[in-house]
């Protein structure tokens, strides 16, 4: 009996993940992010985020469900439109010891236009934030972000 269980513990339990860069990985969630920024690609960014992701920003702490952020940035990709989303240095990285989770400094800068205001012309800016990661189904996830932004 104990080895019918053992054997059903074993089969249930998920694969595990295969042995990975993850600094390269956690870098490749940000290309992610960048061309989902390009591309105006809600879904996209919504792919690198967590099912719940904490923000700070503005002097409030907020948390959003996936949904709510691809609804964000739907409408938000709908009003903008990026011809740069670039680092400005190559993002800090650092891993937990047990792989599982990770944190990312970064610092960019972005070229735009609004939609919604074409008069407006070309607009940059320059912006920061750190955020938090979880290695989930082998593929990280962010799970928080404070930034701020530099017009």
């Amino acid at each position: 009996m104990i080895a019918i269980a053992a054997a059903i513990s074993i089969a249930a339990a998920p694969a595990p993940c295969p042995a990975a860069d993850l600094r390269a990985e956690a870098l490749a969630a940000h290309e992610t992010t960048r061309q989902a920024h390009l591309r105006g690609d809600a879904a996209l960014l919504a792919s690198t985020v967590a099912d719940t992701l904490v923000l700070a920003d503005n002097g409030a702490v907020r948390v959003q469900s996936n949904a709510e952020v691809a609804q964000f940035f739907t409408g938000y990709f709908k009003r903008t439109r990026y011809a740069q989303w670039r680092d400005a240095k190559p993002p800090v990285v650092a891993i937990s010891p047990d792989g599982q989770m990770a944190w990312m400094a970064v610092e960019l800068v972005a070229r735009y236009t609004r939609a919604d205001k074409p008069n407006d012309g070309e607009k940059t800016f320059k912006s920061s934030w750190i955020a938090t990661y979880k290695r989930d189904k082998c593929a990280w996830q962010m799970t928080g972000i404070a930034s701020n932004v530099v017009n």
